[in-house]
């Protein structure tokens, strides 16, 4: 496995997605299976409908991602750690981009070969930096 290439993609799809409208964003409900955890500052979601629900709260409606870095490695059983950095704007305010950090833990579909799913996600806006 290019566990590089699968992070590269990964971080492609994930991003451009969220960004992309409600639809695109629902759609990445896709990604979480019901053993899936999402820490997004601080407040835990588990599996795919909670998190999906987090994700596509009214306040989180217009953000644009642009990001800085993305590193990868290979983590047990197949899967990749991502990390990312970067900065968002909300509501359009470009102006007052806010940097963040996000990690995560993607594991193999079983028996879906090449197939990820989002294990863990943590998410943190990097404030007073």
């Amino acid at each position: 496995m290019d566990f590089m290439s699968v992070a590269s993609a990964f971080v492609q799809h994930y991003y451009t997605s969220f960004g992309g409208g409600d639809a695109a964003r629902k759609g990445l409900a896709g990604l979480y299976r019901p053993e899936s955890m999402l820490t997004w500052e601080g407040a835990q979601a588990q599996g795919q409908a909670n998190i999906a629900a987090t994700l596509t709260r009214p306040e989180l409606a217009d953000i644009r991602h642009r990001v800085s870095t993305s590193d990868a490695q290979p983590a047990p059983g197949g899967g990749v750690l991502v990390s990312v950095t970067g900065v968002l704007a909300v509501d359009d305010a470009a102006d007052k981009p806010l940097p963040f950090t996000e990690t995560f833990d993607l594991q193999p579909i079983p028996g879906r070969p090449g197939g990820f799913f989002i294990h863990n996600q943590v998410f943190r806006l990097i404030l007073g930096a």
